[in-house]
């Protein structure tokens, strides 16, 4: 089941055009959602803390067994944004090989420095995704958790996920404040927002790309519950 949200009205606008108009919107107020190096700062001072602050991928029992249903030992998957590796560290164990895309070297320096000894460490690709040097059928799973809140074209973003995984894209994405920001816009003296997830599934719907939406209870630390999505689908290759 879908989550509940409040809807941005913008007659007019694509799903897409709607994502890239609350980009817009958000880079005039957040001076993190357009410049790489407000950014890395941000992750400089809170990479340390990340995992402990942001335990999703150990919280996430439910749907992280969902996620691994979708695997295959043999497959190459292919991680965007693995950030310190959390997720990837549960992931890995379940594929055959391992790549991730990682904009931020305070958070690769992280998953360097908890990585299990044991396990090889992934191939790493050092660039915000619209610039890594990917190809089709890259992987044969593409999956991405949290990691497209700074992307400005989200049509050209999952067109490029659905280019490089030769099997299946799996997204995860939080829902609701404080544990991910929905996209906003102010149009009209009115402030409207939409969350991301559903924006996601918007715009794979305006590409013509069939897909599974399924939303999860998480509990928090602090014993708050809200809903993580998981979005995936079978690539057309």
């Amino acid at each position: 089941m879908k989550s509940a949200v409040i809807k941005i009205k913008a007659p007019g606008l694509r799903p897409s055009e709607l994502w890239e108009a609350a980009w817009e919107y958000a880079s005039r107020t957040n001076p993190r959602t357009a410049d790489d190096g407000e950014e890395e700062r941000f992750w400089q001072e809170y990479a340390p803390h990340y995992d402990e602050r942001s335990p999703l991928a150990a919280l996430a029992g439910e749907l992280m067994e969902d996620v691994c249903s979708l695997l295959d030992k043999k497959d190459r998957l292919l991680e965007v944004g693995a950030g310190t590796g959390a997720f990837t560290k549960r992931l890995a164990p379940r594929v055959g090989h391992v790549t991730i895309v990682e904009p931020s070297r305070s958070m690769y320096a992280q998953l360097l420095a908890s990585w299990p000894q044991a396990m090889p460490l992934p191939e790493a690709i050092l660039a915000k995704w619209e610039d890594a040097p990917v190809h089709p059928g890259q992987a044969d799973v593409l999956f991405s958790a949290n990691a497209v809140y700074r992307i400005r074209d989200m049509k050209r973003c999952l067109q490029r996920m659905d280019m490089a995984a030769a099997r299946r894209v799996i997204l995860v994405q939080s829902v609701g404040r404080p544990y991910a920001n929905p996209l906003a816009l102010d149009a009209d003296g009115q402030s409207m927002e939409k969350e991301r997830a559903d924006a996601i599934s918007d715009i794979l719907h305006e590409l013509g790309i069939p897909h599974v939406y399924k939303a999860f209870p998480v509990k928090r630390k602090e014993g708050v519950v809200h809903d993580v999505a998981l979005i995936h689908w079978r690539t057309r290759r």
